[in-house]
């Protein structure tokens, strides 16, 4: 039992471990898509429609919250 408990406990610290990894490359993705929309709206502003639009920073491609059914 005691080796049951033992590899319980090192697969929480694991799953732990992973999970702060996740929401740390999480917010740091989410920093540098808010930069590149951001950056990507300052040249839009200057150079206006001559700009090539890019696909995935559309207002459609952008993820908005979710409905609930």
């Amino acid at each position: 039992m005691e080796a049951f408990s033992s590899m319980k406990e090192d697969l929480d610290e694991e799953r732990k471990a992973i999970m702060k990894q996740w929401a740390k490359r999480e917010e740091q993705i989410e920093r540098v898509m808010g930069a590149t929309v951001g950056m990507y709206g300052d040249l839009e502003g200057i150079a206006g429609k001559t700009l090539e639009e890019i696909e995935g920073l559309s207002l459609l491609a952008l993820p908005g919250p979710e409905k609930e059914n």
